[in-house]
């Protein structure tokens, strides 16, 4: 597992490092599944990779899921504020058109009215005259012709004075008429005018808002793109700082790999004498181990490419998943030679079970939260030797932020896969 510490945040750091980065421009919904997908595949890798380093890759996690929907508002909320803002322009050009109209039917009242007046006037004359004849001052007219021929010219001089004021009764009708209708258009295109200011108002609070929604969601991604950055930041600072971990746990291996090598060494030795002296050796017998706990594997052993690093290292041991605090029991009868905190492992006991199956071999059990057993203790097979641990902050934990059990077997004084002795 410790080989893969920091494959959950490589995984995401690649995606915005450049190694996925054609997907910046592909469907949105597609890259979160993408993200998500590689989150949850590499899940319990987390256990053995540090709280910062893990909380840098929540952060990336989190803005990488929510910048693509966030990119997309803005673009939406830039549409919408664009087509607004043409609205409005359109709408005041309409508006400038319709007041110009109700300035245009204005006048026409103004020149009816005008056309009105004179005709009353006229008409006004007209009566007077009459009325100061009595009523027969044409006819007084016509008859005072001293000639067939002036008789005739006064008759029609008469006559179309007589026409001219019925023109002005019926102009004045048609006026008046014309009055009325300009009137209603008066009406009509005041009331345009004022629907359209009322729209335009509208129109202007509604731009007013998207503005505002748009400097909310450009913030908003400004501020995803900030903290994609810092995430980035601190996970390639967490990544050397978890390079010089595993190292310092390879380290330990090594170490322990070479006290093991010596013993398995002797304990051959011994059985080889015992043979020949015609003794019986120590063995655990049964040639096969117990399951340490009662999981499912987590983590398996096995090489792999870390792709922070790009190192190609071995997971030295079978991961089980199982709740701090779970008893841990030894998987054949031996000899504690190490119940002790180490700097990677955390607190890790060693059981040395002699020969088996012609080789030596051990077992580890590491992250605990607490030895039963201290050294040199002999142990039987199925004897609780501890209490699983590994959360973050637990004492003891190691490099470990997940309650887990992490077993290893070492035969002759190196790692091999524990699934071949369980």
């Amino acid at each position: 597992m410790r080989a893969r510490t920091a494959l959950t945040l490589a995984v995401i750091a690649a995606l915005c490092l450049g190694l996925v980065a054609p997907a910046e421009a592909s469907d949105p919904r597609a890259r979160k599944h993408q993200v998500d997908r590689a989150l949850q595949h590499l899940k319990a890798d987390m256990d053995e990779t540090s709280a910062a380093l893990r909380h840098a890759a929540n952060a990336l996690h989190a803005a990488e899921s929510k910048l693509p929907a966030a990119r997309a508002k803005v673009a939406r909320v830039h549409g919408q504020l664009v087509a607004a803002q043409a609205r409005d322009r359109v709408l005041g050009e309409q508006l400038q058109v319709a007041k110009a109209e109700v300035a245009r039917a204005q006048g026409q009242i103004d020149d009816t009215l005008a056309s009105i007046m004179a005709s009353h006037q006229l008409i006004g004359r007209i009566a007077r005259s009459s009325y100061q004849d009595g009523g027969m001052g044409e006819l007084a007219v016509v008859l005072q012709s001293q000639s067939p021929d002036e008789f005739a010219t006064r008759l029609v001089l008469v006559q179309n004075a007589m026409r001219s004021e019925g023109s002005v009764l019926t102009g004045l009708a048609e006026s008046r008429a014309n009055l009325a209708a300009q009137r209603a258009t008066l009406i009509a295109k005041r009331q345009q005018v004022a629907g359209m200011k009322r729209q335009q108002e509208a129109l202007v609070q509604k731009i007013s808002g998207l503005q505002s929604q748009a400097i909310d969601a450009q913030h908003q991604v400004e501020s995803l793109i900030a903290a994609r950055a810092s995430a980035v930041a601190a996970i390639e600072r967490e990544k050397r700082a978890e390079e010089a971990r595993a190292a310092s746990m390879r380290a330990e291996s090594a170490r322990l790999g070479r006290v093991l090598a010596a013993r398995a060494r002797a304990a051959r030795l011994a059985a080889a004498r015992a043979r020949a002296a015609g003794r019986s050796s120590y063995s655990s017998g049964g040639g096969a181990l117990s399951y340490p706990v009662n999981a499912g594997i987590t983590s398996p052993y096995g090489m792999r490419t870390n792709p922070v690093t790009g190192i190609y290292k071995l997971h030295d041991g079978t991961d089980f998943g199982v709740g701090c605090g779970t008893p841990v029991h030894a998987a054949a009868s031996g000899t504690v030679i190490q119940a002790a905190l180490t700097i990677g492992y955390g607190n890790q006991l060693v059981i040395d079970h002699g020969v088996i199956r012609g080789a030596g071999v051990a077992t580890s059990y590491s992250h605990l939260m607490s030895f039963t057993r201290g050294y040199g203790a002999h142990v039987s097979r199925g004897d609780v030797i501890g209490y699983s641990g590994g959360g973050e902050g637990m004492y003891g934990a190691g490099f470990s932020t997940g309650c887990h059990l992490h077993f290893m077997v070492y035969v002759n004084g190196g790692t091999v896969d524990p699934m071949g002795w369980l």
